[in-house]
C-alpha cells in the first residue's frame, strides 16, 4: 500500500483517502496479510470464495480509523492489526449479506457472491466471516473488545432486519432512517474508533467513540446522497440502486413533504410490492430530489454530524493522529463532489 502525505500537507486542501492511510500504511499491509491468514481454510472452495472477496475487498477505511485512535495518546499497541483484520472481516460479513438480500450484481464494479454463486454461498460465507472474525478477537483473549464484536455483530443484524421489514415501503419517519442507518453503518465505525481507545487511549474511550458514530452517520448519508447522482466507477455500483431496490434514504425523506398529491403518487410507484421500478420512474424521482432541496439538505445534516464529530476530538492531545482524525472528516464530506 503506498504511503500517503504527511498529515502536516493535509490542511491545506481537500484530503484523499491516500493522505487519511499515509501515517498507518504499514499497518494497513499487515491487515491485509493478516486477513488472509485469518480466512484461509481446509477446503479449497471456502478458499476460491475469499480470494474473490478480497479482491473486492474496500480501502480498509475502518481499520485505518482504528489505527489512528490507537496513536491518539502515543505508541500504539501491536494488536491493532488483528483488530484491524476483524473490523474488516466484519465489514465483509455485512457486505455479503447486505448483497444477497438486495440481490445486487455489483459490489465495487465486481460480481458480488449471490452474482457469481448462488445466495446460498453468500448466506454460507457471511456466516463464515463473522464466525472467523470472532475466533480472532477471542485469541486476543480480552473481554473487552469481545464484547464490543458481539455487540456490533448483534446491531448489523438488527440493521438488516430492519431494512427487511421496510422493503418497497415508504416509510416516512426520519427518525426509522436514522435507526436504520446507525445500526447498519455508524455502529461498526464507532466500534472501529473505540477498539483503537481501548487499547491505545483509554482516557479519551467515550470521545472517540462518539467520534466514530458521527462520522459514520456523515458517512452514510453521503454515500445516500451519491446514489442520486454518483458515478458508477466511484459508487462501484450503477446510481439510482437504493431506489431500484425498494429503499427510501433521507435525500428522499427530505422532499416529501414538498411534494403534491401527483408526486408523491409517483413517488408510491417506484416502491409498489413486486418491484423493481423502470428506470423512467426511478429517474422522475431522482429529478424530484434535486429539483425541491434533497441534496442540499442531506449535505446539510452530514456536515451537522461531521461538525459534531470533530467536537468529538476537542479533548485529545495534538498528535498526527489527531490531526488526520480531523482529516477524515473533510474527507468523509467531500466523498460525493
Amino acid at each position: 500500500m503506498k504511503t500517503g502525505a504527511a498529515p502536516g500537507e493535509i490542511r491545506s486542501k481537500t484530503p484523499t483517502l491516500a493522505a487519511i492511510q499515509g501515517l498507518v500504511h504499514e499497518v494497513l499491509d499487515g491487515v491485509i496479510a493478516h486477513m488472509s491468514g485469518v480466512l484461509e481454510a481446509d477446503v479449497p472452495f471456502i478458499n476460491e470464495v475469499s480470494f474473490h472477496l478480497q479482491q473486492m475487498r474496500g480501502k480498509l477505511f475502518r481499520p485505518v480509523l482504528l489505527s489512528l485512535c490507537n496513536r491518539a495518546e502515543g505508541d500504539p499497541d501491536p494488536r491493532e492489526i488483528s483488530l484491524g483484520s476483524v473490523v474488516e472481516i466484519i465489514h465483509l460479513a455485512s457486505l455479503v449479506h447486505d448483497d444477497s438480500i438486495d440481490e445486487s450484481s455489483l459490489r465495487r464494479g465486481m460480481p458480488t457472491l449471490n452474482d457469481k454463486w448462488d445466495h446460498k454461498v453468500s448466506i454460507i460465507m457471511g456466516d463464515y466471516l463473522y464466525s472467523r472474525a470472532m475466533s480472532e478477537i477471542t485469541r486476543l483473549g480480552d473481554l473487552e473488545l469481545i464484547a464490543l464484536a458481539a455487540r456490533v455483530t448483534n446491531d448489523l443484524t438488527i440493521g438488516e432486519m430492519v431494512e427487511i421489514a421496510h422493503h418497497r415501503k415508504l416509510v416516512e419517519d426520519p427518525a426509522q432512517y436514522f435507526y436504520l442507518i446507525e445500526k447498519k453503518t455508524a455502529s461498526l465505525v464507532a466500534t472501529a474508533c473505540e477498539m483503537g481507545a481501548v487499547i491505545g487511549a483509554p482516557r479519551h474511550r467515550e470521545a472517540l467513540a462518539a467520534y466514530g458514530h458521527r462520522l459514520g452517520m456523515a458517512f452514510q448519508l453521503v454515500d445516500d446522497l451519491m446514489d442520486y447522482g454518483g458515478e458508477q466507477a466511484v459508487m462501484g455500483k450503477p446510481a439510482g440502486s437504493d431506489l431500484k431496490e425498494g429503499q427510501a434514504t433521507f435525500p428522499l425523506l427530505a422532499v416529501l413533504p414538498r411534494l403534491s398529491p401527483a408526486e408523491r403518487r409517483s413517488v408510491r410507484e417506484v416502491f409498489r410490492p413486486g418491484g423493481p421500478a423502470t428506470a423512467l420512474e426511478i429517474e422522475r424521482v431522482v429529478d424530484l430530489v434535486h429539483e425541491r432541496g434533497g441534496i442540499e439538505a442531506t449535505r446539510r445534516v452530514a456536515a451537522e454530524y461531521a461538525g459534531r464529530a470533530r467536537e468529538a476530538l476537542t479533548g485529545l492531545p495534538e498528535s498526527p493522529a489527531r490531526e488526520v482524525l480531523e482529516a477524515a472528516v473533510d474527507y468523509v464530506l467531500a466523498r460525493d463532489r
